[in-house]
């Protein structure tokens, strides 16, 4: 009605102007006219299949992102639109705009610099090449933040080739590092659909297959499906394809139970899952069970360690090559270079320590001679010889039979045949007062030695750092580190094994230190407590966090926080450190004790067993000796027999 009015007016016009040069002007501007008027009136079924779709965005955004934060960021761009899908486009974002939650703010998008990136973005965009061009980047200080998009496309799709148009919007995304995307297009016959994909393709095949996660009911407007996430990619489910994972051995954190029979393979050559364990591996198997991911875990030869941009080794140089997606065992969180990278949340903490070897007073015959101090042994010295010097005078006179022997008898223990004993009174008082005397010796010593062992007997070692550096300890490092000076490091490239053994064989004047997590110290002590002297000094050089590391902006690195936040407030983790770190607790394993020691070691009476062998060697001699006297021509007898006389 009001195109039939309008074409009367313009007719009456024409015909009362009376101007025949302007007639054909006005008859040429009537057809504009009507297209003006007709985008202006609209058509009424693209304004319902806008509604539709402005509905269907209003939805999600309510639904799963409104509750979540407070800002939403919505872009728009139409490139080489006609008027019909300009007018549509806008009409979609005001359509948004009038039905998001009161509580949710909304920033519009100019395109300036001074802009920052927020987590959620809401973007129109008429096709996927318009998308293409929005130039989506994130700056470095933002890495470790997650962000999520909504792409909504205003162009009409057909379903022949709305996959393809979703497809090239996502691997846009994936190029630019933003795995949290979301499509809704609708289709010809008026359906809005929210489209996402699955990481790889069939038979674990490179590459995204795009799905239809829901869609929208053309006449209520309502969601046929529920939906838990409007993300489902950033849960991480993998489809049980194998992820290449680098990794050190460090017990207790990752255990290579081979480590000690042969190295780890080289190459392309994996290592099975049934030589393997530790926290950070029973970590990793359970995040492949929940992300649904198969581990190929290789074990490079050389130390992990980040030098600067380009250098690095180790794990962290199979993670720059692309060699691998992850790197793990024992690694620090605490590096200043770390940007390099990205990690994970921190999963256990553990003390940074300086290791020295501890040194026991007067070596192994030490604890034989502490028990009396040296006034002692002197009064029991000079006795001594008072005896044997007054056995010498009076063997002659007195005849005494065997007394050098019956004096050394008695001073073991050892009792004294009775034919031997003398039968005058005084004589006999003699060698009572001598066995008593004897006695007394024999058990204040035993007591004391026994009260000697049970004390911790050691050199002094350094309290701090600056203790080390003034005592001008050498530390034993795989590099130089910012906290102990460059003229006093020996930079080796040993495993932590290797620098353990060097600490712990160094010269008696040699003073050697290394670094270590004292949780691998203790699990180190461990296995060699039967000789190890390894000790920390007490003030640790800083707290030592663990992570996972990952290529810059990996995709799976937010799923893998979430389910490590999940295990750590579950106690899971808790427990697996109870497995795998019972020696840390024990002080005789890790630390530098020196009050108390849990029992008396083999390696403490070693001393005591050296003079037991070599009474035993002396008494195997004598017995060959006489054994040989029997034999003889009777010359051998007869020294021995001039050797005993009175």
């Amino acid at each position: 009605m009001r195109l039939a009015i309008l074409w009367l007016w313009l007719s009456c016009g024409c015909l009362l102007l009376g101007f025949p040069a302007r007639m054909w002007s006005w008859v040429r501007a009537q057809d504009t006219g009507r297209r003006l008027l007709l985008s202006q009136m609209g058509n009424p079924q693209l304004e319902l299949d806008t509604r539709r779709l402005a509905n269907a965005s209003s939805y999600l955004t309510r639904n799963y992102i409104a509750d979540r934060i407070n800002t939403l960021v919505v872009r728009q761009s139409c490139v080489e639109c006609s008027e019909e899908l300009t007018h549509r486009q806008r009409q979609l974002v005001d359509q948004i705009l009038a039905s998001l939650a009161p509580e949710l703010s909304v920033l519009l998008h100019k395109g300036t610099a001074e802009e920052i990136t927020w987590e959620y973005t809401l973007l129109v965009a008429n096709n996927h090449t318009t998308f293409r061009g929005q130039g989506l980047s994130f700056p470095d200080e933002l890495l470790e933040r997650e962000f999520f998009c909504i792409v909504v496309v205003s162009e009409i799709q057909s379903r022949r080739f709305v996959k393809q148009t979703v497809e090239s919007i996502v691997r846009y995304n994936l190029q630019m590092q933003f795995v949290n995307v979301v499509v809704l297009a609708q289709l010809e016959d008026g359906t809005v659909a929210t489209y996402s994909y699955k990481l790889f393709k069939g038979k674990c095949r490179p590459g995204i297959t795009v799905r239809q996660i829901n869609h929208f009911d053309r006449i209520t407007g309502e969601p046929q499906r529920h939906m838990k996430d409007l993300y489902p990619v950033r849960n991480g489910h993998l489809g049980d394809c194998p992820i290449n994972v680098s990794a050190t051995h460090l017990p207790p954190h990752l255990i290579y139970k081979r480590y000690r029979d042969q190295p780890a393979p080289r190459g392309n050559e994996s290592i099975p899952a049934e030589d393997l364990s530790g926290i950070d591996w029973d970590l990793l198997q359970l995040l492949a069970k929940v992300l649904r991911f198969r581990i190929q875990l290789y074990m490079p030869q050389e130390p992990s360690q980040i030098f600067g941009e380009g250098n690095v080794t180790g794990c962290f140089k199979q993670l720059a090559d692309g060699v691998v997606s992850i790197a793990i065992g024992g690694l620090s969180g605490s590096d200043k270079r770390r940007s390099l990278f990205s990690k994970s949340t921190v999963y256990h903490q553990s003390h940074f320590v300086m290791v020295v070897r501890r040194d026991r007073y007067l070596g192994r015959f030490g604890p034989l001679i502490l028990p009396f101090r040296g006034k002692v042994w002197g009064v029991i010295i000079a006795i001594l010889l008072l005896a044997v010097l007054s056995t010498c005078a009076l063997r002659s006179r007195l005849g005494l039979r065997h007394p050098m022997e019956n004096l050394f008898v008695v001073i073991v223990g050892n009792p004294i045949p009775e034919p031997r004993l003398p039968a005058r009174g005084f004589l006999r008082y003699l060698v009572a007062s001598w066995m008593l005397l004897t006695l007394v010796l024999r058990c204040a010593y035993q007591a004391r030695l026994f009260d000697v062992l049970r004390l911790s007997r050691h050199r002094p070692l350094p309290e701090d750092l600056s203790g080390l550096i003034r005592d001008n300890y050498t530390m034993v490092a795989n590099g130089y580190h910012d906290f102990y000076p460059l003229e006093l490091t020996n930079r080796q490239p040993l495993d932590f094994a290797a620098r353990f053994e060097r600490v712990q064989r160094a010269a008696p004047g040699e003073r050697l230190t290394t670094i270590s997590l004292i949780s691998n110290l203790a699990f180190w002590n461990h296995q060699h407590r039967n000789i190890s002297c390894l000790t920390f000094v007490r003030q640790p050089i800083y707290m030592y966090h663990l992570v996972i590391y990952f290529p810059r902006r990996y995709f799976l690195r937010p799923a893998v926080d979430r389910k490590i936040k999940q295990l750590l407030s579950a106690g899971v983790m808790a427990h697996i450190e109870r497995r795998y770190m019972q020696y840390e607790g024990k002080q005789q394993l890790a630390s530098n004790d020196p009050i108390l020691l849990p029992k008396i070691t083999r390696r403490i009476m070693n001393g005591a067993y050296r003079i037991h062998a070599l009474v035993l060697l002396v008494a195997t001699g004598i017995f060959i000796l006489e054994f040989l006297a029997r034999r003889g021509n009777g010359r051998l007898r007869r020294w021995m027999e001039w050797m005993h006389q009175p």
